[in-house]
């Protein structure tokens, strides 16, 4: 592999990154916003057996791979491959808020406020 394949497969990871980060906080903005609007009687909804198992795997994946890279990053040469092992946090990260979002939604009941729903109303009165 030269030297140019080398630098686009690097920068092809470094944008991966930082797309799955912008993605992450994104999703996690919009998990913080749902959660503001959920019934908190409902917790049992939530919190069940499956989705802490999943959210122990994930915390558990994703501290392997800091451990991981941490310990290994400078002893292994992986120059090209490394990448990939770097993909694989903010990826976790992703699924773990997605996994959130996902729950928390089916649970929030908006309703839009009568000034934007009641068109029909407003057209009768004039």
């Amino acid at each position: 592999m030269d030297i140019l394949d080398k630098y686009i497969i690097n920068k092809f990871v470094d944008s991966f990154i930082y797309m799955s980060y912008l993605f992450c906080i994104y999703i996690s903005i919009q998990t913080f916003f749902l959660w503001k609007n959920v019934d908190k009687n409902t917790k049992e909804l939530i919190v069940t057996d499956s989705f802490v198992q999943k959210n122990c795997l994930y915390a558990l994946f994703l501290s392997l791979i800091v451990i991981f890279l941490g310990s290994f990053e400078n002893k292994l040469k992986l120059d090209t491959y490394s990448g990939l092992f770097n993909m694989l946090a903010p990826a976790i990260l992703v699924l773990f808020s997605f996994e959130w979002y996902g729950k928390l939604k089916p649970l929030v009941s908006k309703l839009l406020p009568i000034e934007l729903t009641g068109f029909n109303n407003l057209s009768k009165n004039n």
